[in-house]
């Protein structure tokens, strides 16, 4: 049994982190419990009744609240740093791969239960090996797809706008936490960001282009009076699902805009130039990014280079 018994980041990160631990348990015959998963297991249908946060589901439902879901993750804290489990530490200093970094594969007791700390797959694009993500990605769509009213909120906005429009780009402005986080790297201001959907609608010239914009934080409508834009719902959880469901998506380097491109096989630009001229094949699909890693004494300014 494989257990994730630390949190890492936000909502993004905890479900690449989940589905790579999914896909592994999967193809290696593993059960894997997250009881670092309790702030979002609310919102998912596998998940919602299923106090454990285990793959695979419980036969039979065994529903929870909040306050039972952080005791439940405490108490696995307490067990992951008691010395009396298996305890497997991940750094984040480089790439992860399942078969060759650090010897993940060989600390595995398989008869035991394997409590799992670090920052593993925190970051998507710190992940070289997603084979098994690729391969088991239908199974883990299933296990994440959002409860009925989550959907139905979903399906309706994105209706509306494709009753108007033959093009939809997802923009997820992401401010607030992003000023402080790695000094500001990726923090655009609004001018900015209109810049860049200027620069991408231009792509389809001859549509109708609309824009559903999702942000952290209040946006103005006069910034985006040149353009046809629709307001997300303005849900962490209906916002990344509805830019899903786009056909396009741009935004900065984020996991929550990374899921949104996986779950819904959509092609994602991260903005990291806000100047650069845009060609239709800046937009990637999640499993075809290729970068050079460069790491970083403090883990926390690793960087990643696209090279796709």
């Amino acid at each position: 049994m494989l257990v994730i018994s630390a949190k890492s980041g936000q909502l993004g990160n905890r479900l690449l982190l989940f589905a790579n631990f999914i896909a592994f348990a999967i193809k290696n015959n593993y059960k894997v419990v997250n009881p670092a998963f309790e702030e979002y297991a609310e919102f998912f249908h596998s998940t919602e009744r299923n106090f454990l946060c285990c793959y695979p589901p419980l036969a039979f439902p065994l529903p929870s609240n909040k306050r039972l879901r952080s005791y439940y993750y405490q108490f696995n804290c307490y067990l992951s740093n008691s010395g009396l489990f298996k305890k497997i530490n991940i750094p984040r200093d480089k790439p992860f791969n399942w078969s060759n970094s650090y010897n993940i594969c060989q600390q595995i007791n398989p008869h035991a239960i394997n409590f799992f700390q670090g920052w593993l797959f925190r970051d998507g694009w710190f992940i070289e090996d997603i084979a098994n993500l690729r391969q088991y990605a239908d199974t883990i769509r299933t296990y994440f797809r959002p409860l009925p009213k989550y959907q139905s909120n979903i399906a309706n906005l994105i209706s509306k706008i494709r009753h108007h429009s033959d093009v939809i780009i997802g923009v997820h402005i992401r401010q607030g936490d992003y000023q402080s986080h790695q000094d500001g790297r990726y923090f655009y201001t609004v001018k900015q960001y209109v810049k860049v959907m200027e620069t991408v609608k231009k792509l389809f010239a001859n549509k109708k282009v609309t824009f559903l914009i999702c942000s952290n934080e209040n946006q103005t409508p006069d910034n985006f009076q040149n353009l046809s834009y629709v307001y997300g719902n303005n849900h962490i959880i209906e916002d990344m699902y509805s830019l899903a469901e786009c056909d396009y998506i741009i935004g900065p380097p984020s996991t929550y805009t990374m899921w949104a491109s996986f779950y819904g096989e959509k092609p994602l630009y991260m903005i990291r130039d806000v100047n650069k001229s845009l060609t239709i094949q800046d937009f990637v699909q999640f499993d075809q990014w290729q970068g050079i890693f460069y790491a970083n004494e403090d883990w926390s300014k690793n960087s990643w280079e696209w090279i796709h």
